[in-house]
């Protein structure tokens, strides 16, 4: 078995075989590259991105901000400000009242998210 291309274009030194049981971190928040992630490991890092995508408009990793989250909200979850405006979803999100929002806190809304849309795709 050939070591994976990427290892020997990055001249980095390639972890053991086999290739199919490890994976890749992504290095856009400067992590290790590595080699395959799983969906549920992609997925995790999209929300990341997502949440940084956000968070540094104001150069902060950890706190999204009223303007930061109604920007996430209008781009990322239209169809959920229908039934929440985004002061309502900041009120509830701001579990600790500090006036941003953090991973932990931004976490609440991937769950209240996720269960309203498994919900409605089993209505359908």
């Amino acid at each position: 078995m050939s070591v994976p291309l990427v290892f020997t274009l990055l001249e980095a030194e390639a972890p053991s075989p086999p290739w199919d049981s490890l994976w890749v971190l992504c290095s856009r928040w400067g992590r290790s590259l590595g080699i395959m992630l799983t969906e549920l490991e992609t997925a995790i890092n999209c929300l990341i991105d997502v949440y940084h995508k956000y968070s540094l408009e104001k150069g902060n990793y950890h706190a999204l901000y009223r303007d930061d989250l109604k920007k996430l909200l209008e781009t990322e979850c239209p169809r959920y400000m229908k039934k929440k405006d985004a002061d309502t979803w900041f009120k509830e999100l701001d579990v600790n009242s500090d006036g941003a929002i953090n991973f932990e806190e931004f976490l609440i809304l991937v769950i209240k998210v996720g269960v309203a849309t498994h919900e409605d795709i089993h209505r359908e």
